[in-house]
């Protein structure tokens, strides 16, 4: 009885131990989510402001749709986590498409930000027979969603949702 109970106290730690390697315990990708606001401005007028306030935060509109008010940018950099025995020297450099939908009509806009195409990418170094040998790889989170820390595309959608209300708040690009 008592060779049971260590047994099962090894196999726990054991357990434990190896949970590190399983990052965030997801075994499937969850939905990301959209943050989203509301102005009393007219779509068409929002669409055309946010167009104009991404590049100012960084972002670069890969593609548009101004029948549907769409947009979606380029890769950008989003964070970097760094530090600790399981990443890679240079960290994990998260990395998302942006896409922006304008709703609604003269009476007001709705704004819906997603991430898209979020992906992990990270630098490895070896050191083979005296040989430095070093490769990229790209971690999409549909394939590994256990490696991610969403707190960042959090942030992320947060910092520019926040950006863009008070951007169009105070008159957008134009000033009133």
């Amino acid at each position: 009885m008592m060779e049971r109970r260590w047994l099962r106290g090894l196999i726990l730690l054991l357990c434990f131990l190896a949970l590190p390697g399983c990052y965030y315990l997801r075994l499937a990708a969850e939905p990301l989510p959209k943050p989203r606001f509301v102005t009393l401005r007219p779509a068409d007028e929002v669409y055309a402001e946010v167009r104009t306030l991404l590049p100012r935060i960084g972002y670069v509109i890969e593609q548009e749709d101004p029948k549907e008010r769409t947009l979606l940018t380029e890769f950008s950099h989003i964070a970097t986590r760094a530090g600790g025995i399981t990443l890679p020297a240079g960290g994990r450099l998260y990395f998302h498409k942006l896409r922006v939908k304008v709703g609604g009509g003269e009476g007001g806009a709705d704004v819906e930000l997603e991430s898209v195409d979020l992906e992990i990418r990270s630098s490895y170094v070896y050191e083979e027979d005296g040989k430095v040998l070093s490769f990229k790889k790209r971690y999409p989170y549909d394939h590994y969603p256990s490696m991610f820390d969403l707190s960042s595309v959090h942030n992320e959608l947060g910092r520019v949702r926040v950006y863009l209300e008070t951007a169009l708040e105070n008159g957008g690009t134009h000033g009133k």
